[in-house]
């Protein structure tokens, strides 16, 4: 059968952006899908983080010799003899050159927009679900955490974003922006209760201004799995300017949600065409 190959690299949100692409574009050529995890064992900054959603049973992993040479000598066999196309993102902006993308295909890039995947919507959140044996869990938490009134998950990434090579291509969020991001929910969806993730929530409870029954949900969870999960299951979103709490919001299918993000995504002189990152609806804070 015909097969789509996806590289991945990075954290949590950015393999979940790298297979959604995959499997929207596998899903319309009627094609296998796989996951080269090469990169990931190569600089073992990251690890495969997919394991435990549904997608699992979807997508076959695959890796490669950790020699660049013999990665890149093996593609061009599978080219010569296998007919294996080789699509490369031209830039972070959506790249409609996708649309002409046929199996045998290897995919390469960021795709960090949802118009890779918008119309397997269903069976991408689907796809982004617990797998079976985790569900429990995860309903165990959410009742045991999340309010039974309306609520909304605020995002805080600090960590690897406060180091100064990384504030040159992101930048970080302050004080100001969650203080914007508050209001517009207060505004659009009215009060609801602040759950807090966070990877700093000493910055969090001193700097931030938040009512007295905000949860601090991540610091009763174990894995960035279940504070994906429940995140998504908030009523309303405050993200950072992260692919993870991107994700959290967007894996929430309703159509009443309010979701405010950074205006400024990432920093000015990045040279980083961020203009298809933001779905349609999205509020800028």
């Amino acid at each position: 059968m015909k097969e789509v190959i996806v590289t991945l690299s990075g954290g949590l949100g950015n393999q979940m952006f790298q297979l959604a692409a995959g499997r929207a574009l596998a899903l319309r050529e009627k094609a296998n899908l796989s996951a080269d995890i090469t990169p990931l064992l190569r600089y073992g900054q990251r690890t495969y983080g997919l394991g435990d959603f549904q997608l699992g049973t979807h997508v076959r992993l695959q890796a490669g010799a950790a020699s660049r040479r013999f990665s890149r000598l093996r593609r061009l066999a599978r080219r010569i003899f296998m007919g294996e196309q080789l699509f490369k993102e031209a830039s972070f902006a959506y790249d409609d050159r996708i649309l002409q993308a046929r199996a045998p295909v290897r995919i390469d890039g960021y795709f960090q927009s949802e118009r890779y995947f918008a119309e397997a919507a269903t069976e991408i959140r689907a796809d982004f679900m617990p797998r079976t044996e985790k569900q429990a869990g995860i309903d165990e938490l959410a009742a045991r955490l999340l309010p039974g009134q309306p609520s909304v998950s605020l995002h805080v990434r600090r960590g690897d974003y406060t180091d100064p090579a990384v504030i040159k291509v992101h930048g970080l969020m302050g004080a100001d922006y969650y203080e914007r991001a508050l209001q517009l929910i207060a505004e659009k969806a009215g009060t609801c209760v602040v759950c807090v993730f966070t990877d700093d929530p000493v910055w969090v409870r001193s700097n931030l201004s938040l009512p007295s029954d905000a949860r601090f949900v991540s610091e009763h969870t174990k894995s960035a799995m279940e504070d994906l999960m429940l995140m998504s299951r908030c009523s309303h979103h405050i993200t950072a300017n992260s692919s993870f709490s991107w994700w959290g919001a967007w894996l929430n299918p309703s159509e009443h949600k309010v979701v405010v993000s950074p205006a400024r995504w990432f920093q000015p002189d990045s040279g980083i065409d961020a203009r298809d990152l933001r779905p349609q609806g999205w509020l800028q804070a």
